[in-house]
């Protein structure tokens, strides 16, 4: 029986197999249960329950806190960064002034196994522009981010620490503080309600065309 959650695949058999273009491509279940996206919390993928306790333990452990927009231009004007993990095109589209924008996620490039599998999940829900992690998010931050400073993450919706069914949210940028926290970045810190918030509370915007990425 194979199953397909919002970040990978698992499956209760040994062996799977797939048709990628003229191709039958079988897959053993270690390969599997890695995980499609590419990142994991403490060996576990994203999205469960484990995962979720550690990411709360670690970022809370690290003292990783919420920002309001105004705290965030404050922060900004001290020299701290404001890192924008949205995928690329959001951020090509409209973004926080002076923000850095480094994807925590990107589209689905190559042909991997891994890749064909995670590209396949998001199809059958309708969804053709997939995304997996940003293999260049390290070396990107390691350019923007000085470790003792920090840096203020935003993502879309910013993302709730709460225990699951009591009001916990997952969100990129809580998924990005803890890599950033696991690394030994001190002073991380996530913009509450994230840019829906930024653009909601009437902050200004910057939409100048950049140059097309994916």
């Amino acid at each position: 029986m194979l199953m397909q959650t919002s970040f990978g695949w698992t499956t209760d058999i040994h062996q799977i197999a797939f048709w990628s273009g003229r191709c039958r491509v079988t897959v053993t279940r270690s390969a599997v249960d890695r995980g499609s996206s590419g990142i994991d919390i403490k060996g576990a993928r994203p999205t469960s329950p484990r995962a979720w306790e550690a990411l709360m333990e670690t970022l809370q452990d690290q003292k990783v806190n919420f920002i309001s927009p105004q705290e965030a231009v404050f922060a900004q004007k001290r020299g701290v960064p404001i890192i924008d993990v949205r995928p690329a095109l959001d951020y090509y589209s409209s973004r926080i002034p002076g923000s850095v924008g480094i994807s925590f996620m990107r589209s689905i490039t190559g042909n991997s196994v891994r890749q064909n599998l995670r590209r396949a999940g998001f199809a059958f829900f309708g969804i053709f522009n997939g995304t997996e992690f940003n293999p260049d998010f390290y070396k990107d931050i390691e350019a923007a981010v000085d470790k003792q400073k920090g840096a203020v993450l935003v993502c879309g919706v910013g993302g709730i620490l709460e225990p699951l069914g009591r009001g916990g949210r997952q969100s990129r940028s809580l998924m990005a503080a803890y890599e950033l926290a696991s690394s030994g970045y001190k002073k991380v810190s996530i913009l509450q309600g994230g840019f829906y918030e930024w653009e909601r509370a009437g902050r200004p915007l910057d939409e100048e065309p950049f140059p097309s990425k994916q």
